[in-house]
């Protein structure tokens, strides 16, 4: 999957979901996971490589697929 026209839109999509993902853990910090969750994106928020945004969004969404927080 390319993202290169559509990157912000899948990007923030990908962010709301995790969010809230986070908000509905039961047996995980909620405030630890959202607090990394946010600290990540700013982090990779000055990227401009669309291969280092691409592994950062299927990280992100294997995240939410998988289900469980590592």
């Amino acid at each position: 999957m390319s993202i290169p026209a559509t990157s912000k839109r899948l990007v923030l999509s990908l962010y709301r979901d995790l969010l809230r993902y986070g908000a509905q853990l039961q047996y995980t910090d909620q405030e630890y996971f959202l607090s990394r969750i946010r600290r990540e994106f700013r982090q990779s928020a000055s990227l401009t490589d669309p291969k280092e945004i691409e592994f950062c969004y299927r990280r992100g969404r294997a995240l939410l697929d998988r289900g469980r927080v590592l």
